[in-house]
Order: C-alpha cells, then sequence, then structure tokens
C-alpha cells in the first residue's frame, strides 16, 4: 500500500513563516486517525481540532510517536528537503488496531494552543486494520516530506 504525499495545513504555511513553527529545532509527534476524521481539512490548525483520532488500545497511544525533524541536501544541488526520524512504527499488540487511514505531524507544546499542526498524510483510499503482531511504518520519501528548490 502507497501512502498519499504529505499536504500541508494552509496555517502551517504562516506558522513557519512567523517562526510559530521550527523545522530545524521544534519536537514533533506523528498521530494516527481513522476515516470518519477531518484530518484532510486544509484550514485546521490545532491538534485539538482534528477528529476521530483511533482509540487508544493495542499498541496505539493517543500521544502518538516522537519525531524529530531535519533539513538535508535535496535532489540536486539547489534543492533543500525537509524530513524526519525516526520512521514511526506502530505494532498491533494483544489485538487489532482498528480503522487506520490518516497520519498527522504536529508541534509538541504544553498547551493545546500550542499544538499546531504541520501535514497529513492519507495513508491509504480505505481505511485498513492493524492485526496483532503486524507492524505499520510510516517512512518518509527518499526526497523527504517537501523540497525546496
Amino acid at each position: 500500500m502507497a501512502a498519499g504525499a504529505w499536504t500541508f495545513y494552509n496555517l502551517a504555511k504562516q506558522n513557519l513563516g512567523n517562526g510559530k513553527l521550527n523545522l530545524s529545532g521544534g519536537h514533533y509527534r506523528m498521530t494516527l486517525y481513522t476515516s470518519a476524521s477531518n484530518a484532510a481539512t486544509a484550514t485546521l490548525s490545532t491538534l485539538a481540532s482534528v477528529t476521530n483520532e483511533l482509540t487508544e488500545a493495542n499498541g496505539y497511544s493517543s500521544s502518538g510517536k516522537a519525531i524529530s525533524t531535519t533539513w538535508g541536501a535535496g535532489a540536486s544541488g539547489g534543492q533543500r528537503r525537509f524530513t524526519y526520524s525516526p520512521s514511526p512504527v506502530w505494532t498491533g499488540t494483544g489485538g487489532t488496531i482498528s480503522n487506520i487511514k490518516y497520519a498527522v505531524i504536529w508541534c509538541s507544546g504544553a498547551s493545546a494552543g500550542a499544538r499546531k499542526l504541520l501535514c497529513y498524510s492519507q495513508l491509504s483510499t480505505a481505511q485498513f486494520n492493524l492485526t496483532i503482531n503486524n507492524t505499520l511504518t510510516i517512512s518518509p520519501s527518499g526526497t523527504g516530506v517537501f523540497n525546496l528548490a
């Protein structure tokens, strides 16, 4: 199954420009959402506005997975790419993690207002289940999450 490209939330671009999001030193997390989620709504701005996160159970935690963001060389000498590591891995433990469709990257913060959304990816055209003892790894493409020319 091939995940869709990462799509930036509208306000994420503004928040990058005004320094409210820092891709070279911020603390980010990735969480997963069901097909009933509004995660693909470009006008969302904070984590609290995203609906229908997966149920916390069977190896899924609502705090998501921590990722570190980095800048690196792009496909050509004039490009820079944004990427993350490590690639988050979820394992179905004790049961099935059900109804997965979206992944969202957001900036970790102490208050709800500080948890600003960065981008989302539609992981599949239809929701899917992660059955017991199987893993889901969400790795950035070889060119990263996005490139700047």
